[in-house]
């Protein structure tokens, strides 16, 4: 049986996500409205992304992207352009380390960008009824009939719900232990921001010259 693994799982969505920001950022644009120190107003257009637009705005000490892909604040360094460049580091493929990232997001760090990890919750329920069924006979029919039949009253579809439905959950002496499942993952839309940063600090440095 396949093993659950939710690092696998991340670099895979990074991998998807990547290659979507990169047909979408054809022919964008960058509009430097403000450059003045610290302060900085960027606009961006997408052309071929039905998101097209959001804007960077730098102050001493912060980040702020806003607009269709989303609003998050990041807090580091005085200069967060020369942050996330530092960060990149040389060359034409940006390193972005997105734990890293995530614990800057204001005001709670990653607990601002994470969702709740429906599709992996659901293959961790399976699993472990499939691995109990040789010990528990009719295990994995009674999982699905009281958590994944339409008539079910579990709800499967919030982090809450799901834990409420399998600590409640019990069959001729076994329970689910989900010590060691991740619940949560990653935001779509904070991964993709952690590409718009990416490409927007290239863009930057392309127009503006910089001592980096």
């Amino acid at each position: 049986m396949d093993t659950i693994d939710p690092h696998a799982e991340l670099k895979t969505r990074i991998a998807e996500i990547k290659e979507r920001f990169a047909e979408d950022s054809v022919d964008g644009r960058l509009t430097v409205h403000r450059d003045e120190g610290l302060y900085r107003h960027l606009e961006v257009n997408l052309p071929n992304f039905t998101a097209n637009w959001f804007e960077v705005t730098t102050w001493p000490g912060a980040l702020a992207i806003t607009g269709h892909t989303g609003s998050h604040i990041f807090r580091r360094d005085p200069d967060m352009i020369g942050f996330f460049r530092k960060c990149m580091g040389p060359g034409p493929d940006p390193k972005i380390d997105t734990r890293y990232w995530a614990e800057k997001v204001q005001p709670h760090g990653e607990r601002n960008v994470q969702a709740y990890a429906k599709d992996r919750v659901r293959a961790y329920i399976k699993q472990a009824a499939q691995e109990a069924e040789a010990d528990h006979p009719g295990l994995t029919a009674e999982v699905q009939e009281q958590l994944f039949d339409r008539y079910s009253t579990a709800d499967l579809e919030t982090e809450a719900g799901a834990k409420a439905a399998l600590a409640a959950f019990e069959y001729e002496g076994f329970r689910f232990d989900t010590s060691g499942w991740e619940f949560t993952q990653y935001d779509y839309w904070f991964l993709y921001t952690c590409q718009a940063i990416a490409w927007t600090v290239t863009q930057y440095d392309a127009r503006v010259p910089t001592a980096a």
